[in-house]
């Protein structure tokens, strides 16, 4: 038998893993955001680079850790609508057009 789980439900299972602690291992919890990185370029475009260290505020649910945020850093490929598609609404500060000449230019 198996269990039937909703779209969204999926989708609660991941923001519950982001904001509730449900991995408390920092390796794991790389590889869950190398993992879920992949989801989106998968179906949206773009490369994943890498998933960073945590940086900044230390995290009230973890006062034993330096645990602070983590980010996913996406590189430009063609396969990334020319608006930038779902990436152009986050890191706003860098635009879509910087975004992509960037990732051209260290191709070359």
């Amino acid at each position: 038998m198996a269990k039937v789980l909703t779209d969204k439900e999926c989708a609660e299972i991941v923001q519950r893993a982001v904001h509730e602690d449900f991995i408390d291992d920092s390796d794991a919890y790389r590889h869950f955001l190398e993992s879920l990185g992949e989801l989106i370029t998968n179906h949206f475009g773009g490369d994943v680079s890498c998933v960073s260290d945590p940086f900044g505020e230390k995290d009230p649910k973890n006062p034993e850790g330096s645990e602070g945020k983590w980010c996913v850093l996406f590189h430009w490929n063609d396969s990334v609508p020319d608006d930038g598609g779902v990436f152009k609404d986050y890191d706003t500060d860098v635009p879509v057009e910087e975004w992509k000449a960037d990732t051209e230019a260290s191709e070359e």
